[in-house]
C-alpha cells in the first residue's frame, strides 16, 4: 500500500516531468512578490512610470526571455516590471533602436542585432 509520502513524491515527479511544477513556482513567487509589495489585486503600485529606455531594456529582456525558452522568468519579470501582459511590437523596437532588420536578425532577439552593431563599430574601429 502507498503511503502519504510516496503519493506526495509521485505527484510532485509527474508535475516535474510534464513541466508544471516549474510554472507553479513562478507563479508562487510573482504572487508572494505582489503581496510582499502590497501590491494585491484590489491596489494599484504606486510606482512611477518607468523612463522610455528602462520600458526598452525590459521589453528587450523579455523578448530574450521568451526566445530561449525561460517562461517562468519571463513571468516573474512582466510581474515585477508591471509590464502589460502583450509585448511591445518587435519592429516599433526596432526602429525606435534603429535596428535594421535582415532575414536572419528577425529570427533573433533584438539584443543579438545590438550586440552584432557594436562588435561591427568595435571592428571597424580598430
Amino acid at each position: 500500500m502507498a503511503t502519504e509520502k510516496d503519493l506526495m513524491n509521485a505527484v510532485r515527479d509527474s508535475l516535474e516531468a510534464d513541466g508544471q511544477l516549474g510554472r507553479i513556482k513562478a507563479e508562487m513567487r510573482t504572487e508572494v512578490m505582489k503581496l510582499l509589495e502590497g501590491g494585491g489585486k484590489h491596489k494599484k503600485s504606486n510606482r512611477l512610470s518607468p523612463p522610455h529606455d528602462v520600458l526598452v531594456l525590459n521589453e528587450l529582456i523579455r523578448e530574450y526571455l521568451d526566445w530561449i525558452g525561460y517562461k517562468y522568468t519571463s513571468t516573474v519579470l512582466i510581474a515585477e516590471c508591471e509590464l502589460s501582459k502583450q509585448p511591445m511590437e518587435r519592429t516599433f523596437l526596432a526602429q525606435d533602436l534603429g535596428v535594421k532588420e535582415t532575414d536572419k536578425s528577425k529570427s533573433l532577439p533584438l539584443l543579438f542585432s545590438l550586440i552584432e552593431t557594436f562588435k561591427n563599430l568595435k571592428n571597424n574601429q580598430i
